[in-house]
């Protein structure tokens, strides 16, 4: 009953989890092994793994100048809600669009699929796409839906790391999964079947005193503090404790620009340091005018005493 590390590398990040499990390279161990959870716990490890699979999936398979799209569909007055049918219809259709688009343009279309009903009852589609002129998604999203529509895209940034995004989409996929009164797909979200899927690597802790260190970068990557999570009795690692943490590589373009950065503090040092020898020079030459024009008054005050020292012999 070993303590094992899960190393998960996805695109620019390396997901790292220490646990506890009778479970490792053994069959047949039944799940009343585990902790019993409450529903409402297993509920949270449910979805806790379910945001963990998404965002390796978006973290392996999109980066920077990829989008996230929202398409809106904006009613009239008067104007009936989608339903739930006619949205899978619609995406059906924006999907296929693109796929001819993409083709055409000599790329290969690669996307992550949520659809959301808001609270309020707004209609709405997140996808993750791989980058494309945004005029040929907003066509593709008119010939899925010709009424009032928008396409709302959101670049992604060049971190490598969208933890963020993950959690964002992963939390309107609890009421709308299957099984729910609210559902709208039968998974959490579809994806296409070209996008790559990490396998991780398993390694038995041997020694204890490994698990219980802080998480720790490896050169060129730096930890996400924010990604850090550790505890004891948890029922998704039978009661035991648990490490998780996530490194994230520190880019050639984040190295660029901070290369950039470096220089624009080295011309901004550089320039100031001008205007410090401009404005030194400048009451350098002040102070010598005004040494001068003392003397010169000394000079023309002897000159005048002495003439009329002149006149008076």
């Amino acid at each position: 009953m070993p303590y094992v590390e899960r190393v998960t590398k996805a695109g620019n990040t390396i997901e790292i989890e220490r646990y506890f499990t009778s479970r490792y390279k053994k069959k047949g161990i039944s799940r009343g092994d585990k902790v019993k959870p409450t529903k409402e716990e297993q509920e949270k490890v449910n979805t806790r793994q379910a945001e963990r699979k998404l965002r390796i999936l978006i973290n392996a398979n999109y980066g920077y100048g990829d989008y996230h799209l929202v398409l809106d569909y904006i009613r009239r007055k008067g104007e009936s809600d989608r339903t739930p049918e006619q949205m899978r219809q619609d995406i059906d259709v924006f999907l296929r669009e693109c796929r001819k688009e993409y083709r055409k343009a000599g790329l290969e279309f690669k996307y992550i699929h949520v659809m959301e009903i808001g609270k309020k009852g707004a209609r709405h589609h997140h996808l993750v796409v791989n980058k494309i002129d945004t005029e040929i998604l907003q066509r593709c999203w008119y010939k899925a839906y010709e009424g009032h529509n928008r396409v709302k895209v959101f670049p992604l940034d060049d971190s490598g790391n969208y933890a963020e995004l993950a959690s964002y989409l992963i939390k309107y996929t609890g009421t709308h999964k299957k099984g729910t009164d609210g559902a709208l797909q039968g998974k959490r979200w579809n994806c296409s079947k070209n996008l790559v899927r990490p396998e991780p690597e398993y390694h038995i802790i041997s020694d204890r005193e490994y698990f219980k260190k802080e998480p720790k970068a490896i050169k060129g990557y730096y930890v996400d503090k924010n990604s850090v999570s550790m505890g004891v009795h948890s029922p998704e690692y039978y009661g035991y404790g648990y490490l998780r943490y996530t490194l994230v590589k520190i880019t050639d373009r984040g190295a660029e620009m901070q290369i950039i950065k470096g220089i624009a503090i080295a011309a901004v040092l550089i320039i100031a340091g001008l205007l410090a020898l401009i404005v030194a020079a400048y009451l350098a030459f002040r102070i010598a005018a005004a040494i001068f024009e003392q003397q010169e008054s000394w000079k023309d005050s002897g000159s005048r005493k002495g003439r009329k020292h002149d006149r008076k012999n």
